[in-house]
């Protein structure tokens, strides 16, 4: 298995949130899911009101650093009422966090906030911020983890 296959897995089973501070005031928090075969990221930054999930697309270990790539295009806004669907991946108590407007405190509190995560960019910067040549396909990578 490659190593970002197994550092995937170990985000996953974590079960955290990882946690980027991007710029003096804007904090975003993210966690990994595998639903229907599928990588995605539920993201909420304290910039945002509600949390979106968007499918993971590409990936990159640079630095010994893992860096996913999210379709920022088709990212999708969740509701509190949609619950029923993610109660198998997330706790009520953690999704109503989530909703909150002291969602990073309230996760921070029940010890979800995982400081062994990854970081977190919109697909469409890849081109401007990454050797296109080190990103290992998404595709790849989905294989080994659904084969575990």
């Amino acid at each position: 298995m490659s190593t970002a296959a197994d550092r995937i897995k170990v985000i996953l089973d974590r079960k955290k949130w990882s946690k980027n501070d991007l710029d003096v005031s804007w904090v975003q928090l993210s966690k990994l899911l595998v639903i229907k075969n599928q990588l995605i990221v539920i993201i909420k930054g304290n910039t945002i009101d509600e949390p979106v999930w968007a499918k993971v697309e590409n990936l990159k270990e640079m630095n010994g650093e893992l860096i996913l790539y999210y379709d920022g295009e088709y990212e999708t806004v969740l509701t509190e009422d949609e619950y029923s669907e993610y109660k198998e991946y997330i706790g009520k108590e953690e999704w109503e966090a989530l909703f909150s407007i002291d969602s990073l405190k309230k996760l921070t509190d029940m010890n979800l906030i995982d400081d062994k995560g990854f970081y977190l960019e919109m697909h469409g910067n890849m081109r401007k911020t990454e050797n296109a040549g080190d990103i290992q396909k998404y595709e790849e990578v989905n294989k080994e983890l659904m084969m575990k």
